[in-house]
């Protein structure tokens, strides 16, 4: 078993990149607005859903504003990857903690007339960014769970893991970064244009809207994963490094080096 610090710091950015787009996906303070006569229009043209998901909105943002002591709060509209998602009962692990539903996914890109979303009710952008949020954090998932086995396993047949690994996270950086791009492409829509924006919104232009924390969130886990990608192979180099072969040599059978 070798351990350095160069390891270390790898492990821990890997499963920092992780975790800030796994916690961004889930959080429904992507894009803030506020509740507007054309917001209002853009709910009527949704159905009961929309409304009963303004309904829900409506009554968190009531319950925040008067333990806060901040009535500005109660105008705020917000919305996340997934146009509708629960906010879970009880103490939250995080702010605008919010899990879609499995039925909505499916909804969501179910290509058949009548059965699923057009382009105007949810943006064609945001599908694509949600496909590659989902794909990236997959990718590192199972990086994340190599990089465990690379403290007693470095090589696996021709190649070393922590090549493999740093691959996989430069794919992964690739599709949150087209994930990213994705998302403000999709502003244009008339449902978030109206709904959330005022009507003033446009393709990568934001209108009276506000970009969220869960955006930066997510821009902050695509630079952690770029950097653990760069790190895989620095990190490769202490585990062979002279003095961890000289310390094999002697013997060791754990192996921590600076």
């Amino acid at each position: 078993m070798i351990v350095t610090i160069r390891t270390v710091l790898w492990y821990v950015m890997s499963l920092a990149g992780t975790l800030l787009i796994l916690v961004a996906m889930f959080t429904d303070k992507w894009l803030e607005g506020t509740y507007s006569p054309t917001t209002l229009s853009g709910l009527a043209q949704g159905g009961l859903d929309s409304f009963a998901n303004l309904a829900e909105k409506t009554a968190n943002n009531i319950e925040n504003a008067v333990s806060d002591g901040n009535l500005e709060n109660m105008l705020t509209n917000s919305v996340g990857l997934f146009l509708q998602c629960t906010q879970p009962s009880g103490k939250k692990f995080f702010e605008g903690e919010c899990i879609p539903d499995i039925k909505e996914i499916q909804k969501m890109f179910n290509m058949e007339p009548g059965k699923g979303f057009d382009g105007e009710q949810y943006p064609y952008a945001w599908r694509g960014a949600v496909v590659c949020f989902g794909l990236g954090l997959a990718i590192m998932v199972i990086t994340d769970l190599f990089a465990l086995l690379t403290i007693c396993c470095r090589r696996c047949i021709c190649c070393s893991v922590f090549t493999v690994c740093g691959s996989l996270q430069s794919l992964a950086t690739i599709t949150f970064t087209l994930g990213l791009v994705a998302y403000p492409a999709g502003w244009g829509s008339k449902a978030i244009n109206e709904t959330y924006c005022g009507g003033n919104a446009g393709i990568f232009q934001l209108g009276t809207c506000k970009i969220g924390f869960a955006f930066w969130l997510a821009v902050a886990g695509t630079v952690c994963t770029m950097l653990a990608s760069s790190l895989a192979i620095w990190a490769y180099q202490s585990t062979t490094s002279d003095r961890a072969e000289t310390r094999k040599s002697e013997g060791e059978k754990y192996i921590c080096l600076p």
